[in-house]
C-alpha cells in the first residue's frame, strides 16, 4: 500500500490509559437513529466525531489533506504541484519576516510586502500557500471568500515572474471554514503566519519517517507542537490541530470556548476533561447524509456550557405566552406534511401528482414556474419527487434541487420552501417546512448561527433546524427539550407573523412588537409579558398577516446587506438603543446619509418624525438650538425662535410613545462646541435640566435618538473633540469592510446581475489606492437605473476628479484607476464603455 492511501485510512484513538494511537477511525464509528443519509442502505451511520459534517466544509478538509501530503510530506506546492524547496524557502521567511517584526504602522499586507521586498519568488509562494492555509478554518461571516483569495493573491503578485497562480479548484475551499476565530485572528495576523512558518520550519527537518508520524498521529504531533511557542496565537494552533486532526480535535478555535466546555462538560463526566476527549464520549448531534459529529456549537451539547444566552432568554419568556395556543395552527402544518407524503407515493406509483402538490405547497407563494415544469415534463418531475424515496432527510432536499431545473426554481428561499415542503412527507416532527416568510427573523430572534453563502439547500434548513433545536431547548432542559421541531417551528411561525393578540394591554403589545421587528432593546422582565392564559392568538399559520410594521429584515433589504451586514446592523441598532447617540462615518460614497435615513426611518416609525439638518461653517447654536431672529410681524423687534432640536424636543415631549429622530448630517463641518452648547451636558445626563441661554429650563427626552454623520477623506474638516465623541458610539462605514463590503454585491445581484463585475472592479481599485480614507464607496454604482455607461460616469465625473486631486504626483497610478483599465483588469476583456 503507497505512503499516499495510508495517510488516508489512518486516523486516531485512543486507550483505555490515555495513550494515543493510529486506528482505522476513517472508517468510522457506528452510531444509530439515522436521520439522514440513502435509504434502504445500512441502519447506521459512519462518523469521524469532530470532523464538521456539512458539505460546503468538506472542501476545506480536502484542501488541508492535500496541503498535507503534498507539501509537508512531498515538497511540492499546494498550489501548483510542482517541486517547491520548502527548507530554503522556510528559512528566508524566517530570516526576512519572522526575525525582522514590523511594529509598525501600516496594514498588514502593506508592511508583509516590504518585508519580503528581498526574498525569492519561492519564498513568496510559500508566504501565500501559509497564509490559505491561515484563512481555511475562518467561516465566510468572519473572512469572505472573495476577501480571503483576494489578499492570497495579492501576496503572489508581489513577484512579476516565479510564483504560480492561486487555482480555482482551492477557491471552494476559502467558502468552507467551520469556526468564527474572533478579532485576535485579525490583530495577530502577522504572529500566526509567523507561527505557522516556525511550524513548517521545525516539520521540515524531520526526517521522513518522523514527519510522517508527526502527521498521523496525535500523540506525536502534539510533542511537535509543544516545541512551538504559542503565546497569544492559540487559535492558530487549534486551527493546526482541527485541519490535520479534524476526527480527533473539535473545531473550537477560541482558548475561552475550551476552557468553558471543559468546565462545562465537567459535572457530567467527573473531571475536567480535555475538549478532545469530551467529544469522544459524546453521541453525534450532526447529521447529514451518511456523516455525523459532535459540535458543541450546536443543541443541546452548546447550552451545556454557553451559559446565559440573554437573546434566548427574551425568546424563551415572549414564546410562553403562546404556549397555549400554538396548536391550533399545527393541524394546517400537519395537513400540508400530508399531501406531501402523497406526493411521494403518487411519484413512485403513477398516479396524478399535480393535486396533490398543489394542497402540499397551497400556502407557498411564487411556485409558478415549478408547478409548470411538473405540467410540461411529468417524468423528469417524478424522477425528482424520487429522491424522497432514494434518500432520507437533509441529503434528499438536495438530491431533490438538483435534479430540479434552476429556472423552476426561481426566486429567494424557493428551493427551500418547496424542498423543505415536500420533505415533511418523511417526518415532519423532525423535519418541518422552512417558513419563507419568518425563517429569517426566527435566526435574529434566538441569535442562531448564520449559513455560508456556498451552503447546499439541505444546509440551510439544517440550521434552521438547529435554531429550533435551541427553542426546544430553552422551552425545556438539554436533557429533555420541549416538544418536537414542528412543534417549534409552528410556535416561531406564530411568534413572527401573527396580530396583536385578543386580551393584550397596547404597552405589552408594543414592547412585543418592538422586539419582533428589532426596533428596541428587548424587554425581558417577566412582569412585562402577558399571562400565558390571556392570550388568544391568531390561527392563521402559515398564511398569517404581516407585523404591524416594517421589521427588521426590512430594514437588512432595503440597504442590501448580507448576513454579515445584518450582524452589523444589528449590533449598530443596539449601541443606539443603550446610549441614543450614533455617529457613522467613513469615506464618501459609503452610503452614511442613506444608512442614517433609512435607520431612522425605521426606528421612527414614520418619516414625519425625523427631522434631517446639515452642519457647515457657518452653523451656529442659533441655528440648531434657540436664538433671537427678527419678527416677521414686527421687523423692529426680535424674538426667540426654537430651532430643530427645540422643535422636535417639544414633539417628542408631546407624544411620548413615539420615537423621534434627528439626524446632523456632515456633523464635523461645524464648530461643534459652538453649536451643541449646552446639549453637551444633556447627552450624557438626559434625565436632568438645564437652563438654555435665553433663560428656558429645557431636558432632552428619552424617546429622540441623535444620528450623525462624519466625512473622514476630507482631513480640512474639524475633528470631534474627546468630549463629544464619549457621548456618542461611532460606526465606521469603509469599503472592503463589514457591512459596505457586501452592499453593491448584493444590490447587483438583485437589480443588475450582468454589472456583478462593478464590485470586482470596486475592491481592485480600493486595493491599488491603499489609503483607507480615500477609498471609493459603492453607491456610485447603486443607482436605480445603473448601466456601464452610467456607472462609467459617475467614475469618471465623480470619482475620479478627487482621485486626481490626491494621488496627483503619481500619474502611472492614476492610469491604473481608470475605468476602463480596471474593467479589462477584473473581465479580462476591453472595457466597452472606453470606446463609448
Amino acid at each position: 500500500m503507497d505512503q499516499h492511501h495510508i495517510l488516508r485510512v489512518e486516523g486516531v484513538d485512543q486507550k483505555p490509559n490515555g495513550e494515543l494511537r493510529l486506528s482505522d477511525a476513517r472508517a468510522g464509528m457506528s452510531i444509530g437513529n439515522r436521520q439522514n443519509g440513502r435509504m434502504g442502505d445500512l441502519d447506521d451511520v459512519t462518523t469521524e466525531k469532530t470532523r464538521a459534517v456539512l458539505p460546503s466544509a468538506q472542501p476545506m478538509y480536502e484542501a488541508a489533506e492535500r496541503w498535507r501530503d503534498d507539501f509537508l510530506l512531498g515538497n511540492r506546492s499546494l498550489f501548483s504541484g510542482a517541486p517547491l524547496d520548502a527548507a530554503a524557502a522556510v528559512q528566508e521567511l524566517v530570516d526576512a519576516y519572522v526575525l525582522q517584526p514590523d511594529v509598525g504602522s501600516g496594514t498588514f499586507y502593506d508592511k508583509l510586502e516590504q518585508q519580503l521586498a528581498g526574498v525569492t519568488p519561492s519564498a513568496v509562494q510559500l508566504a501565500a500557500e501559509l497564509l490559505f492555509v491561515h484563512y481555511l478554518i475562518a467561516s465566510p461571516q468572519a473572512a469572505r471568500a472573495e476577501t480571503k483569495r483576494r489578499h492570497i493573491e495579492s501576496v503572489l503578485a508581489y513577484r512579476q515572474s516565479g510564483t504560480s497562480t492561486f487555482p480555482e479548484k482551492l477557491f471552494p475551499a476559502l467558502d468552507g471554514g467551520v469556526a468564527n476565530p474572533g478579532t485576535a485572528y485579525n490583530t495577530y495576523r502577522w504572529k500566526m503566519l509567523a507561527y505557522l512558518i516556525r511550524f513548517v520550519e521545525m516539520l521540515i527537518t524531520l526526517p521522513v519517517p518522523e514527519r510522517e508520524a508527526a502527521l498521523t498521529n496525535w500523540g506525536t504531533f502534539q510533542e511537535v507542537l509543544d516545541r512551538l511557542d504559542d503565546q497569544s496565537v492559540w487559535t492558530q494552533r487549534y486551527a493546526l490541530e482541527h485541519l490535520l486532526f479534524p476526527g480527533w480535535a473539535p473545531k473550537a478555535v477560541s482558548r475561552d470556548d475550551r476552557q468553558a466546555i471543559s468546565k462545562g462538560f465537567a459535572p457530567r463526566f467527573g473531571a475536567v476533561l480535555p475538549v478532545e476527549q469530551i467529544a469522544q464520549r459524546l453521541e453525534p448531534n450532526a447529521r447529514y447524509g451518511d456523516r455525523a459529529c459532535v459540535d458543541f456549537y450546536l443543541p443541546p451539547y452548546r447550552e451545556q456550557w454557553e451559559k446565559g444566552n440573554p437573546k434566548m432568554a427574551t425568546y424563551a419568556n415572549w414564546a410562553r405566552c403562546f404556549l397555549g395556543n400554538y396548536q391550533e395552527c399545527r393541524p394546517q402544518w400537519e395537513a400540508c406534511a400530508g399531501s406531501a407524503g402523497e406526493v411521494v407515493r403518487a411519484a413512485g406509483s403513477g398516479a396524478d401528482i399535480l393535486g396533490p402538490l398543489r394542497r402540499a405547497l397551497s400556502e407557498v407563494e411564487g411556485v409558478s414556474a415549478f408547478f409548470d415544469w411538473v405540467t410540461e415534463d411529468d417524468g423528469a418531475a417524478r424522477h425528482a419527487l424520487a429522491a424522497f424515496t432514494e434518500f432520507r432527510g437533509l441529503e434528499a432536499m438536495d438530491q431533490f434541487v438538483q435534479r430540479v431545473p434552476a429556472d423552476a426554481l426561481a426566486g429567494g428561499g424557493i428551493p427551500l420552501v418547496i424542498g423543505s415542503a415536500l420533505l415533511m412527507g418523511q417526518d415532519a416532527e423532525q423535519f418541518p417546512l422552512w417558513p419563507i416568510a419568518s425563517a429569517s427573523t426566527t435566526h435574529r430572534l434566538t441569535g442562531g448561527y448564520g449559513v455560508k453563502p456556498s451552503a447546499a439547500v439541505g444546509e440551510k434548513h439544517d440550521m434552521y433546524l438547529h435554531w429550533l433545536g435551541m427553542i426546544q431547548v430553552a422551552l425545556g432542559t438539554p436533557e429533555e427539550p420541549w416538544g418536537t421541531r414542528l412543534d417549534a417551528a409552528v410556535l416561531a411561525d406564530l411568534m413572527v407573523r401573527t396580530e396583536r393578540p385578543d386580551g393584550w394591554a397596547d404597552d405589552e403589545w408594543r414592547s412585543f412588537d418592538a422586539w419582533r421587528t428589532g426596533k428596541t432593546v428587548a424587554l425581558t422582565a417577566q412582569d412585562k409579558t402577558p399571562a400565558a392564559a390571556s392570550v388568544i392568538a391568531s390561527t392563521a399559520t402559515p398564511a398569517a398577516e404581516a407585523p404591524s410594521s416594517g421589521s427588521f429584515e426590512d430594514l437588512v433589504a432595503a440597504l442590501s446587506l448580507d448576513e454579515q451586514g445584518a450582524d452589523w446592523l444589528e449590533e449598530t441598532l443596539a449601541l443606539l438603543q443603550l446610549k441614543k447617540q450614533l455617529i457613522l462615518q467613513g469615506p464618501p460614497g459609503t452610503g452614511k446619509t442613506y444608512l442614517a435615513r433609512t435607520l431612522a426611518e425605521f426606528l421612527a416609525g414614520d418619516a414625519e418624525r425625523v427631522v434631517l439638518t446639515q452642519f457647515h461653517p457657518g452653523t451656529s447654536y442659533e441655528d440648531f438650538v434657540q436664538g433671537l431672529r427678527p419678527d416677521p410681524e414686527n421687523p423692529t423687534s426680535f424674538r426667540v425662535v426654537d430651532g430643530p432640536l427645540l422643535r422636535l424636543a417639544k414633539e417628542a415631549r408631546a407624544h411620548p410613545e413615539n420615537t423621534y429622530v434627528l439626524l446632523v448630517d456632515e456633523i464635523n463641518r461645524g464648530n461643534i462646541p459652538a453649536v451643541f452648547g449646552e446639549l453637551y451636558y444633556l447627552l450624557e445626563y438626559r434625565d436632568q435640566a438645564v437652563t438654555l441661554t435665553y433663560g428656558q429650563d429645557f431636558s432632552l427626552p428619552g424617546n429622540i435618538f441623535l444620528i450623525g454623520t462624519m466625512n473622514t477623506a476630507d482631513r480640512s474638516i474639524t475633528a470631534l473633540d474627546s468630549a463629544l465623541r464619549r457621548r456618542f458610539y461611532v460606526r465606521d462605514l469603509r469599503p472592503g469592510e463589514t457591512p459596505v463590503d457586501g452592499m453593491l454585491r448584493n444590490h447587483l445581484a438583485q437589480h443588475d446581475t450582468e454589472l456583478e463585475w462593478l464590485a470586482e472592479l470596486l475592491d481592485r481599485a480600493n486595493g491599488l489606492i491603499k489609503d483607507r480614507d480615500q477609498h471609493v464607496g459603492p453607491s456610485h454604482f447603486m443607482g436605480a437605473q445603473m448601466d456601464e455607461t452610467h456607472a462609467r460616469r459617475a467614475w469618471d465625473y465623480t470619482v475620479m476628479p478627487t482621485l486626481r486631486e490626491v494621488f496627483y504626483r503619481r500619474p502611472e497610478l492614476l492610469g491604473q484607476l481608470e475605468f476602463a483599465t480596471l474593467k479589462a483588469a477584473v473581465t479580462h476583456t476591453a472595457g466597452d464603455a472606453a470606446a463609448d
